[in-house]
């Protein structure tokens, strides 16, 4: 067995809990959001939401007319997955320097591998625990449609929940690749998470003043999130090819960059 794989599988070994009762969250999160939805639907409570709705903050994000399809497709982009797949991200893109700091990069060395594969890894149990929230919420999602859907009301397009799916997990590779880079350049666990998560904010802000005041939306177009538009894919646009290339070139960059600068540092 090659020296990367039996890394691979150490590493899910050592995130399993975290990787685990995640999706177990994400995966009844999506039942429930369904069960609400249902609610609304049959009481109507969709119409009152739309009312108290302004028009300014409809026109701001794209809104759509509060529907059940389009609340049970909003748990895509709602800030508290986004936040916990992000954070999971850089729990794994930081490992290399978790390594480092406790010593076991020194173990590690000492066995014939590589140091690319320990960055590879790394980016493989990144590909592995994004692919792996992120078909829990869709399982999620089609369960909780097959049981609580009103009989009378129509689901999502599943063209459109793949969409979210694929923009989703995009955006959450894209910050794994930047903590990876982060990680494999630091010798501090610690810093390194720090780094990525005050990283994410700046970029969540600069991406929401971009939306806000026009003469900052090019420069918005540095932030990740900006190729993250949830908002129109609910409405019924295809997932544009050019969110789908910056946001893959983004991840792939922080896996070289990581590579690269594991393989020169000082361990």
């Amino acid at each position: 067995m090659s020296g990367t794989l039996i890394l691979f599988r150490h590493s899910l070994r050592r995130h399993r809990a975290l990787l685990g009762g995640a999706c177990a969250l994400l995966f009844a999160f999506q039942i429930l959001l369904i069960l609400v939805a249902r609610g609304l639907e049959e009481t109507g409570g969709f119409a009152q939401i739309d009312a108290l709705i302004p028009d300014f903050v409809k026109q701001w994000v794209n809104v759509f007319t509060p529907t059940f399809s389009g609340m049970v497709s909003f748990a895509y982009s709602h800030p508290v997955v986004l936040v916990a797949l992000i954070a999971i991200a850089i729990a794994i893109g930081t490992e290399p320097a978790g390594e480092v700091e406790s010593g076991f990069v020194d173990l590690l060395m000492a066995r014939p591998v590589s140091r690319g594969s320990a960055v590879d890894r790394s980016a493989g149990a990144l590909v592995a625990a994004t692919a792996a929230a992120v078909s829990t919420m869709m399982l999620g999602t089609w369960i909780g449609l097959l049981l609580l859907a009103p009989a009378t009301t129509r689901g999502p397009d599943p063209r459109v929940i793949l969409s979210l799916a694929a923009n989703l997990a995009l955006v959450v590779l894209a910050w794994g690749g930047i903590a990876l880079a982060i990680g494999s350049l630091s010798r501090r666990r610690a810093a390194a998470a720090g780094a990525a998560g005050l990283l994410v904010l700046a970029m969540f802000l600069l991406d929401l003043l971009g939306r806000l005041w026009e003469p900052t939306h090019q420069l918005s177009r540095l932030s990740p999130f900006h190729y993250f538009s949830p908002f129109r894919l609910i409405g019924g646009t295809p997932l544009a090819g050019r969110d789908v290339a910056v946001l893959g070139a983004i991840a792939l960059a922080g896996f070289a960059v990581a590579r690269i600068g594991y393989a020169r540092r000082d361990l």
